[in-house]
């Protein structure tokens, strides 16, 4: 069964660029976030300035939008690339 983490009290893009950091998470993996928080952190990003890069992904790491709404608001599923 899949774990869900917190990466911090909000989720942002430099919560999840530490999280990564901290946790060694590999290039390649992928971060599912509820999709309340997705579109909070795509409208941050919008309200930035910075250009939005589609597939979203922070230091290689795609960030996906949970399509079955399992993982909760505040916390992230972690996804292994599994290379064959």
């Amino acid at each position: 069964m899949s774990e869900f983490v917190v990466v911090g009290d909000h989720i942002t893009v430099a919560s999840i660029r530490s999280y990564l950091f901290a946790k060694r998470i590999d290039k390649g993996d992928t971060l599912v976030l509820n999709p309340m928080d997705y579109e909070h952190l795509v409208g941050d990003i919008k309200e930035s300035g910075e250009p939005i890069d589609i597939p979203l992904n922070v230091l290689g790491v795609l960030l996906a939008k949970d399509p079955s709404g399992d993982v909760p608001v505040g916390k992230v599923q972690i996804v292994k690339n599994e290379k064959l």
